[in-house]
């Protein structure tokens, strides 16, 4: 005897009885994303649901409560700058060793370096020791004292001063005046990439280099769709961009000494920041 073939059908979860208005509500929602949940079983449900609830969570903070707000944003990107060192170490120590083969002229020199983005000074312990003398570029001042606590903690680095300030508009830095710029998960957050990009340019030395390492747009195009609905909130309360297709801005910002770059998956992390790329363009 044959055995039936036997079909597997997506069933609602009834949640509440539909006599009362909620109940018919949720009976409605259910047999709507039931098909749903069935076709894409597979997705990262419970990741999706956390950075749901942790983006509400941070709206609510952020609309009715903005002093807590902002000590919940400094402390949640310290804590995510230390989970971020953690996920890519090997990935920041291969960018950062470049700094050692970068040319001075003057012999006994340190090498001028502008961090644009600085934040708490994450990348304080990447930077080559006694090699560098950095000018840190922060918008935001609050992070002074947590740059201090990292310096105290790095002494390899010497910081000659913090800059409060957007890295559109550096002017107080000369032209062709240091010789190198790094930037972190910055390009992301900063108002005008394209501007950004010219001022870096701008301050470089002829032969400097730009290192750099971001969060970009995804190449696979279902999951930069996930990213488009989710940036706005980001935008908003961590002031990052999940769209930005940064290789493309960088391509064409006229670095002449030549670019090298690669992109990859960033294990570790959120998994809409997860898209990165690495790279150093040459003046």
């Amino acid at each position: 005897m044959n055995k039936p073939n036997i079909y597997a059908f997506p069933q609602p979860i009834l949640t509440e009885e539909p006599s009362t208005l909620l109940g018919t509500i949720r009976n409605f929602v259910s047999n709507i994303i039931a098909p749903f949940q069935q076709e894409y079983r597979y997705w990262p449900w419970t990741k999706i649901g956390t950075v749901i609830v942790v983006c509400v969570g941070s709206y609510t903070l952020y609309k009715y409560l903005p002093g807590p707000y902002r000590r919940y944003y400094m402390s949640s990107t310290k804590n995510f700058s230390l989970r971020y060192n953690k996920a890519l170490h090997l990935e920041k120590e291969k960018l950062f060793d470049e700094l050692k083969y970068v040319k001075i002229r003057e012999e006994g020199r340190r090498l001028q370096v502008v961090e644009i983005g600085a934040a708490h000074g994450a990348n304080m312990q990447y930077y080559p020791p006694h090699l560098v003398e950095v000018i840190c570029v922060e918008p935001m001042r609050e992070f002074e004292k947590y740059l201090t606590q990292t310096l105290r903690q790095n002494s390899h680095v010497k910081c000659r001063e913090l800059l409060v300030g957007s890295a559109e508009n550096i002017s107080v830095i000369r032209d062709d005046q240091v010789d190198a710029v790094v930037s972190t998960l910055t390009l992301s957050c900063c108002k005008n990439i394209d501007q950004t990009l010219r001022e870096i340019r701008r301050i470089l030395k002829p032969g400097g280099v730009f290192l750099y390492m971001e969060n970009i747009r995804s190449p696979n195009t279902f999951f930069a769709a996930i990213q488009y609905l989710c940036s706005p909130i980001y935008k908003l309360l961590f002031g990052i961009s999940l769209t930005r297709n940064i290789p493309e801005h960088i391509e064409r910002a006229h670095f002449n000494g030549g670019i090298t770059q690669h992109i990859f998956i960033a294990h570790g992390i959120p998994f809409l920041l997860s898209p990165h790329v690495s790279g150093i363009a040459r003046k």
